[in-house]
């Protein structure tokens, strides 16, 4: 079983696909609609979760430890208020590290004792070269995806000895996603220092997951695709 966080998300529409080839998939959206197009697959199922809200997240909690098997989980759950550090107000700064890190840890705290009883695991959390450079107007994002890589690699020791690896992919600019709310001066800058100068697709996201869900070696991780961005 795939346990897709984000599942409507950009991204994770165009993994979706992908993905049901591999295994069955468990996708969470906060609006059910956005997904019934995938309602015809019979090993594709649907619920609903919203990371800031807790009562959402312990009803998802229930739901995912029913699952049996071997389970991998992707997390693509991302959001970013962009604006100066003094700007944040206290709501704006809970809701990103909400959704971008505190939403996917406690799922994970249900999960991976179901990882423990089959012997085998694969965490595969998103991070941002975001988290490693600096960006103006992105502190509570850049905190968050570096918060992750940290969250990710200790999983990874905890948990390896149980035949689970984590690992994160950190992720550059993609021809889809969070790109799309940067204009265009900000995005041909973005193509400029890019060695191709192209933005990234889906499928090079979705070889890397289907690499990390074949090895059992690889573990701790982190893999940066970004088209050589410097």
């Amino acid at each position: 079983m795939i346990v897709l966080i984000g599942a409507s998300s950009d991204i994770g529409r165009q993994l979706l696909p992908k993905l049901l080839d591999k295994d069955n998939v468990l996708g969470t959206t906060r609006d059910v609609t956005k997904l019934s197009d995938f309602s015809g697959h019979d090993n594709f199922s649907c619920v609903e979760l919203d990371l800031t809200d807790n009562s959402s997240i312990q009803n998802f909690c229930s739901e995912a430890g029913k699952i049996s098997g071997q389970i991998t989980f992707i997390n693509l759950s991302s959001i970013s208020i962009d604006k100066l550090f003094l700007g944040y107000t206290p709501e704006e700064w809970e809701a990103v590290l909400s959704v971008n890190l505190t939403g996917g840890m406690r799922i994970l705290q249900s999960v991976i004792p179901l990882m423990m009883k089959s012997g085998w695991g694969r965490i595969i959390s998103i991070s941002s070269v975001v988290a490693q450079s600096s960006v103006v107007g992105a502190a509570a994002y850049s905190a968050s995806k570096a918060a992750v890589k940290a969250m990710t690699r200790t999983l990874a020791h905890e948990y390896g000895r149980f035949g689970i690896t984590a690992n994160s992919l950190v992720l550059g600019y993609f021809n889809t996603g969070l790109i799309n709310s940067l204009d265009s001066k900000r995005k041909q800058a973005v193509l400029d220092r890019i060695p191709s100068k192209k933005f990234g697709t889906c499928d090079d996201i979705f070889y890397a997951i289907e690499h990390i869900m074949k090895s059992g070696y690889l573990n701790g991780s982190e893999i940066t695709i970004d088209g050589g961005l410097m």
